[in-house]
């Protein structure tokens, strides 16, 4: 390559330079076994509360207006994006308390809702699979504080 204007020992050393910089910032930023702890479980939760909803959902729906359908497919969507931005954000570590207040608010905002909206409409006791989500939502509200409050934003330098 004769217009290479570039050498190897040149391109070698800006690699070098950008590897090193990654590792240094990735070796420095350790998170505490409780957050990681709270993050999995966080995960699992709405990973399984995902799971369920699309596997039953056909029977919570036949109860339900049309129009009902549509508020739960879209907070199980919401849902879904808010879990994988705060997992994205957490590996970046960038916002990732931001979206955990976020989702405080939505998590809060969608049981109050759930309660208001679907407590004469719908009958917990014909849908258990439903009802053990939603009266094990306080929980995800602990989950989602702590890891909030867990979390460690900056380089150990800092």
């Amino acid at each position: 390559m004769a217009d290479n204007k570039v050498s190897d020992i040149e391109m070698s050393a800006i690699l070098a330079a950008f590897a090193e910089s990654r590792e240094v910032k990735a070796n420095s930023i350790h998170q505490s076994k409780t957050f990681m702890a709270l993050i999995i479980f966080g995960n699992i939760y709405v990973f399984t509360s995902l799971v369920i909803y699309y596997l039953f959902g056909s029977n919570i729906h036949a109860s339900l207006d049309a129009d009902f359908t549509f508020v739960f497919a879209g907070r199980a969507n919401v849902m879904f994006w808010l879990v994988v931005s705060m997992n994205i954000s957490a590996y970046f570590n960038v916002g990732f308390k931001a979206l955990c207040l976020v989702s405080l608010v939505y998590t809060l905002n969608s049981t109050i809702d759930n309660v208001v909206l679907f407590s004469g409409l719908l009958d917990f006791g014909d849908h258990s699979y439903f009802s053990i989500f939603v009266i094990s939502r306080p929980i995800m509200f602990v989950v989602l504080a702590w890891m909030a409050l867990s979390f460690r934003d900056s380089l150990e330098g800092d």
